[in-house]
């Protein structure tokens, strides 16, 4: 689950940027005969958001459903959208672009964009 994590750790490097007391654990279940892996979300209290991947994708692939999952599991944990967009309160969406996972402006009003685990 060594890679899974890596990967899960730079989106949540990305929404947890501004809130140090943020710090949600990611725990995994094996992964099943098809091999998607179930990954929990929790928060302190111990509430939990899961979703599943296919373990076996690709890293793209992979980072790719972890940017698009993730920030939905933050949002019902805490309450919050993130990452914004900068210099906005509209939460950037992943997307691919030339085989990198990005967040980007959904409204794309200037053309926006980081790769994730790199928001600033």
């Amino acid at each position: 689950m060594k890679r899974l994590d890596e990967l899960a750790n730079l989106v949540l490097r990305d929404l947890s940027r501004d809130e140090a007391a943020r710090s949600p654990t990611v725990s995994y279940l094996p992964a099943d005969y098809e091999g998607y892996v179930e990954i929990l979300i929790a928060d302190g209290s111990g509430m939990a958001c899961g979703f599943t991947v296919n373990a076996s994708a690709s890293d793209h692939d992979v980072l790719y459903v972890l940017a698009d999952k993730i920030p939905d599991a933050y949002v019902e944990l805490y309450a919050v959208g993130l990452p914004a967009v900068p210099g906005t309160h509209r939460p950037a969406v992943p997307t691919i672009t030339n085989d990198v996972v990005v967040w980007t402006d959904p409204n794309n009003d200037d053309g926006w964009s980081c790769p994730v685990g790199e928001y600033p």
